[in-house]
């Protein structure tokens, strides 16, 4: 059977940006490299001390080039645990506590078993049986990915766990569509099954990280309690559909492309032995994953078991060799420069800093207008979002809900809860970690992603946040 073949990145890539990106890369540099002068000269500036004054140096540049996509997002992680270190802004066990996350290891774990996928041949017979359930056309296609990832989101409860399921089967799809890597029928494709597995799971209480720290400190520091039916019924109908209806309507607005290839629905071909017990592996890796909580372990050593039983000698999977010489690395270094990122933000208390600068500001507004309310708590949510990582930034959020909770006159619940729509609408893919992950395993340039999710955040502001605000008002919370 034919390999896939895939475009490889282009790690010179800042003479192809556009114009504007090279613009902001540049003038945030600018910044970077003034507040990283002045931390060395000893001169306070926005009224932090010089060691902060280097750290906020470091992360903007660092957030500067994950936004523009100027060179390659792995060697922007690169830059920023050499800088991070360099400059010792904070200890390295923090810088590189992406090493020691469980998160690495299942993508690890992920990117083998989609080698695995690919390899064998099961991603093309698992695409053949989508493309008979699926309608026809790109619409059809992107809307049976789409409903594909939503539905594992009940199942799997790790995003990058679905994410590397989903991602190698919407690249076979683009191929039998006849849409080559780099193109935009592909990237839509890729982007819609990265979005449509961790977005929507933000409003599904066990199925992404965020929702769980939230709901975990929510209990330790306020005694509150989220039950899965009420969290579900609070975010999924307006938060959660509208997720996965806009994930497939943008992704067809700014990638839409005539299929080169006529899908055929022909029977199958039967499996091949190896095919066979990639199957089996892979259908236990799942049932693992969704019991977890009944025998403690973590979904990313399940991962990495199933992908070291793949690999061994005698099991026929895939080669051995195959570890060292086609696993591609540049999303581990990614994502551990990511976590290590929304680490160091913490510990140099730039979180903490800019948390307490913001519900300041909240005090200063006097707001008393429920709907006014409603918009600050999610432009403080966004901005934290921004410049923390979603994963990181429940963590920030959800110790100052007791302040926010006082400023507005709501309920600790009622500003917990808030803070949800603002991890659902994400303006870049730095923000969240699964979809960084997306873009590597779909060779996607990170401006197509960043002009989507930009229309995607803008769309979800003005629309469906009212009416999330005014559905979630009716079920009696958003008041004072």
């Amino acid at each position: 059977m034919a390999r896939l073949s895939v475009r490889q990145p282009n790690f010179f890539v800042l003479q192809n940006r556009p114009r504007p990106a090279k613009v902001i890369a540049l003038l945030t540099s600018l910044v970077a490299i003034g507040l990283l002068i002045a931390g060395q000269s000893g001169v306070s500036v926005l009224d932090v001390d010089p060691a902060m004054s280097r750290a906020l140096g470091v992360v903007i540049f660092t957030l500067g080039l994950w936004i523009t996509g100027v060179v390659p997002e792995f060697f922007t992680s690169l830059l920023f645990l050499f800088l991070s270190s360099l400059l010792a802004i904070a200890p390295p066990d923090v810088v590189f506590s992406g090493f020691y996350s469980s998160a690495l290891w299942l993508i690890f774990g992920g990117l083998v078993l989609g080698h695995a996928v690919t390899q064998s041949g099961l991603g093309d017979w698992l695409v053949h049986r989508l493309a008979a359930l699926s309608a026809p056309g790109y619409l059809g296609a992107l809307t049976t990915i789409a409903l594909a990832g939503l539905l594992l989101s009940f199942i799997v409860p790790t995003a990058i766990g679905r994410v590397v399921l989903m991602a190698p089967i919407a690249v076979h799809l683009a191929k039998r569509l006849g849409f080559q890597a780099g193109s935009n029928g592909q990237a839509g494709l890729v982007l819609t099954a990265g979005m449509s597995t961790s977005l929507p799971a933000f409003t599904i209480l066990p199925s992404n990280v965020p929702n769980l720290v939230m709901s975990g400190s929510a209990e330790g520091l306020y005694g509150v309690t989220f039950t899965y039916s009420d969290y579900f019924l609070v975010n999924f109908p307006v938060l959660g559909l509208f997720s996965c209806a806009a994930t497939i309507a943008l992704n067809w607005w700014f990638f839409h492309e005539p299929p080169e290839q006529v899908t055929t629905v022909d029977e199958a071909e039967p499996l091949t032995a190896p095919q066979v017990r990639l199957t089996v592996v892979l259908a236990f890796t799942v049932l693992m994953w969704i019991t977890d909580y009944w025998y403690g372990i973590a979904p990313a050593w399940v991962a990495m078991g199933a992908a070291l039983f793949c690999a061994l000698p005698g099991v026929g999977i895939i080669p051995v060799g195959d570890l060292p010489q086609k696993i591609n690395i540049a999303p581990i270094f990614f994502v551990a420069g990511v976590i290590g990122f929304g680490a160091a933000v913490a510990a140099t208390g730039i979180s903490t800093w800019a948390g307490g600068s913001l519900v300041a500001m909240f005090h200063q507004a006097n707001l008393t207008n429920n709907i006014a309310i409603f918009g600050a708590l999610t432009a403080i949510g966004s901005l934290v979002a921004v410049g923390t990582t979603v994963p990181t930034a429940p963590g920030v959020m959800t110790p100052l809900a007791g302040q926010l909770a006082t400023a507005t006159g709501w309920s600790v619940e009622s500003v917990l809860l808030a803070q949800v729509q603002t991890w659902v609408l994400v303006p870049f893919p730095y923000l969240v970690p699964p979809l960084l992950l997306t873009l590597s395993i779909g060779r996607i340039p990170s401006g197509q992603a960043v002009r989507l999710l930009l229309c995607y955040f803008a769309l979800g502001i003005l629309v469906f946040a009212p009416l999330h605000f005014v559905w979630v008002r009716w079920l009696g919370y958003f008041s004072g």
